[in-house]
């Protein structure tokens, strides 16, 4: 509901007729909708260029050819108005304050499909159950998206952005193995008949019945399993043999590459070099709210700590939906802690400004840094 109030609120900024308490209703919702800021801006952006001057009845009638193939899309904005409506009495002048209302109002339209296309899961996902009959179901959310899915057995699966879940025809049957590409937080329904099993690159994360989260984005330096509740086995994709049991709030940290990880449970064999480095570390709470560092995108905050800018980068690329490039690779150097919860992207850069020496330039959907 919040969303259609936002888009309702834009279409009457768009067209100067929203109040100052809308304007102020529309910050404030902006604000707990972080991911929509670039469709905002990149509409707003469209509406303010100056545009070729137009003979009325064109304009009028390209306006409601946009109406009609919305229509047609499926895309239901209400009941586009009749040519008389946009007529002042007594005139065949027509009204161009209120036509910019309703010019508007297909602006607003028009981001609202871009958002429902590029930021929402896929239709398939928002069924309350996804069809058992299907031979292979994917399940992905787009770069500033995330949602909460339910498999057939009943399990329920909350997806981060830019993340990816497979199953085949035969889950819930003889089997109940998916295969994540991102992050997942799980709550698998207990069945010690069929146990549940998680596919990673790096390592297959197997339990009856429990709570925990998975983190395996192609490129972070690490793969990570988190339990909250119960247990889970892991094995890795380079040791299958060797099985490691999580006891809550524990979490196995496996290095995607040649990367140095220091803890006191390093468990990678003394002279196999080649074998990734693998810890066992105790979860991270929060001195704030005791809330878990490992699980906070769930409650829509960003948290990041001691981090790599190109490290942060990355989180940001996929929480906001932006492309974040550095003009020097030096860049790394530095190092942020904190957390963003309703911040908007430009509210995240300035912040992240004051602490670091650096400079940054929206480029549409890309942001440039340089010292």
């Amino acid at each position: 509901m919040s969303t259609e109030r936002i888009w309702e609120l834009m279409a009457r900024k768009l067209a100067e007729e929203a109040s100052d308490e809308e304007l102020g209703e529309l910050e404030q919702l902006l604000r707990t909708h972080p991911d929509l800021h670039f469709p905002i801006q990149t509409i707003t952006d469209l509406w303010q260029q100056p545009s070729q001057p137009a003979d009325q009845v064109s304009i009028e009638t390209g306006y409601h050819q946009h109406i009609a193939r919305m229509q047609e899309m499926g895309i239901l904005i209400g009941q586009a108005p009749d040519d008389n409506a946009l007529l002042l009495e007594g005139s065949r002048k027509p009204s161009r304050r209120r036509f910019m209302s309703w010019a508007a109002v297909g602006a607003a339209a028009i981001a609202a499909a871009w958002f429902f296309y590029w930021l929402q899961p896929p239709a398939s996902v928002k069924t309350p159950l996804l069809a058992e009959k299907s031979p292979l179901s994917e399940i992905i959310t787009r770069q500033g998206s995330r949602t909460k899915v339910q498999l057939p057995d009943g399990t329920h699966v909350w997806l981060n952005a830019g993340s990816k879940l497979i199953y085949d025809k035969d889950f819930n049957g003889s089997k109940r193995e998916v295969t994540l590409t991102g992050e997942g937080y799980f709550d698998v329904v207990r069945n010690e008949k069929k146990p549940f099993i998680i596919h990673t690159v790096k390592m297959d994360v197997k339990v009856l019945g429990t709570q925990f989260n998975v983190k395996s984005y192609p490129n972070d330096k690490t793969t990570e399993a988190a339990l909250i509740h119960g247990s889970i086995e892991v094995s890795l994709k380079d040791r299958p043999a060797q099985k490691i049991i999580l006891k809550p709030n524990e979490k196995i940290v496996v290095a995607n590459k040649d990367t140095l990880l220091t803890s006191e449970n390093n468990t990678r064999p003394r002279g196999e070099e080649t074998e990734p480095l693998v810890v066992i570390r105790n979860l991270t709470y929060q001195k704030k709210d005791s809330s878990i560092l490992e699980t906070s995108w769930l409650e829509n905050k960003l948290v990041f700590e001691n981090e790599s800018f190109k490290e942060l980068a990355l989180k940001m690329e996929r929480w906001y939906g932006v492309s974040i490039n550095f003009k020097d690779e030096k860049m790394d150097t530095l190092h942020f802690t904190g957390v963003f919860e309703n911040e908007t992207i430009e509210e995240a850069m300035r912040a992240l400004k004051i602490t670091g020496s650096f400079n940054y330039k929206f480029q549409g959907k890309t942001i440039m840094i340089s010292r």
